[in-house]
């Protein structure tokens, strides 16, 4: 009875193995997907700046036609 159940409990043990290797594959391949998506956020960001600076002209040549429209 004894022999039963420590042979039941090394099969389970064994599936959990096998369960947390397969899950830390997986962690493995999300971290590489983050660190990818970090760098895209990192290139993006320095897009979003420039735009951000093109539009601050934008708005300051907006106001200067008003300006000179209002004349």
């Amino acid at each position: 009875m004894a022999d039963g159940k420590v042979l039941s409990n090394q099969k389970t043990i064994l599936s959990n193995q096998a369960t947390i290797v397969k899950n830390q594959k997986a962690i493995l391949a999300n971290q590489a997907t983050i660190v990818k998506n970090q760098k895209t956020i990192l290139a993006n960001q320095g897009v979003i700046k420039k735009n951000q600076v093109a539009l601050d002209e934008i708005l300051k040549n907006q106001k200067l036609i008003l300006a000179a429209v209002s004349r």
